[in-house]
């Protein structure tokens, strides 16, 4: 069960247990660098967020996948 979602440019966005995301119903696979304080994943390398939420927002933006740019 999600903690928080929202639709953001017409994806879901789901957060669960504070480590879990979810993009239209498919896992992504967050990384938590503790020492940094700062979310990644392999969807946007070299790029780090500060929440989850930012983190799974950049990924509808910024990726083909969700971003719908490919149609």
């Amino acid at each position: 069960m999600a903690q928080y979602s929202e639709t953001f440019q017409g994806c879901l966005i789901e957060i669960g247990d504070d480590d879990k995301l979810h993009i239209d119903g498919k896992r992504i696979d967050p990384v938590y660098n503790e020492s940094r304080g700062k979310w990644s994943t392999r969807y946007l390398p070299y790029t780090e967020y500060d929440s989850l939420v930012e983190l799974g927002q950049a990924i509808v933006r910024d990726t083909e996948e969700f971003s719908g740019d490919s149609q």
